[in-house]
């Protein structure tokens, strides 16, 4: 009874690390580009968006290998 819920706690644990953790990458970059061109906060929003886009892409390409998504 225990298995099947140690199984899903590592895939919510690894999912969200890594949708969190490419977001913050994508919002970090995009803050020093907008500080390095002065371009206010617009490579910020796109970097966000950006590291948003590639967490969910990772995450669904996670549960596809593993069998976890159809």
């Amino acid at each position: 009874m225990r298995e099947p819920w140690r199984a899903a706690w590592r895939y919510v644990g690894a999912g969200t690390f890594t949708l969190a953790g490419l977001t913050v990458a994508g919002a970090l970059l995009g803050l020093y580009l907008d500080r390095r061109f002065g371009t206010g906060p617009w490579l910020t929003f796109v970097g966000t968006l950006g590291g948003m886009v590639a967490g969910f892409y990772e995450v669904v390409t996670v549960l596809r290998r593993t069998g976890g998504a159809g």
